[in-house]
């Protein structure tokens, strides 16, 4: 009999750069920004830098991660195991800098409830990816996966564990495979300020301020992708 738990697991795996889209809409629907009024630029701030911090870490832990590894592919895949660098703090810096990312985002809305209900529906979905990582893991890797596990967290890192990474640092690889989520955050961040002024304000008094420089990362995202298209071909 199948475990329900890595079944779901998987399920939520191969989709889970959507899973997060449904709750996005009713967090707009259903949730109202709070206004802090002349803290409004200190949570904005402050959330941006916490989205930032998430994205530094995943950024350094595609940078550094073995070739056919810390992929976005719908299916389980591992022709390595990363346990030095940031994977010899945590097993799993991929998911906390997701986490980051998306509480930092709700943060700017500085609406308790909002972060509650976002932070306790990622932590169910990443408990059970991990999970199912984890099971495609072991069989794959045995003892020298559990021997791993038995040194470093799953996401509390300890900093004692460090091990400095034999990889050299891959800023291409960044580029190519991080231009999703850095794309999506600034984005996502540019909507969540327009939201709040028009929300506080009842209008957005310069628009400019909001389609310029999300024009600017729509034209770089482009660039990206067709280069990366072209490396391809």
């Amino acid at each position: 009999m199948k475990d329900w738990k890595l079944e779901l697991g998987n399920i939520l795996f191969k989709y889970r750069s959507f899973t997060p889209l449904p709750l996005i809409v009713l967090f707009f629907i259903i949730f109202r920004p709070v206004n802090l009024e002349g803290k409004n630029m200190v949570i904005n701030l402050v959330g941006f830098l916490v989205s930032a911090a998430g994205e530094f870490i995943r950024v350094i832990a595609v940078g550094y991660a073995h070739t056919g590894t810390s992929g976005r592919e719908r299916y389980l895949r591992a022709e390595a195991l990363n346990t030095a660098g940031i994977y010899s703090l945590v097993r799993n810096p991929l998911y906390m800098g997701n986490f980051l990312i998306f509480t930092g985002l709700v943060a700017v809305f500085a609406n308790i409830w909002a972060e509650m209900v976002f932070a306790v529906f990622l932590i169910l979905q990443y408990y059970f990816i991990i999970l199912c990582e984890e099971d495609f893991l072991r069989k794959q890797y045995g003892k020298e996966y559990e021997d791993y596990c038995g040194r470093v967290r799953r996401v509390v890192p300890a900093i004692k564990n460090y091990e400095k990474s034999p990889n050299l640092f891959d800023i291409r690889k960044v580029i190519f495979k991080e231009s999703d989520s850095v794309f999506n955050m600034l984005v996502m961040y540019l909507v969540v300020l327009g939201y709040k002024e028009k929300v506080f304000s009842g209008s957005i008094r310069d628009p400019f301020l909001f389609i310029i420089p999300g024009v600017v990362f729509v034209v770089s995202y482009i660039i990206v992708k067709i280069v990366k298209k072209k490396r391809k071909t």
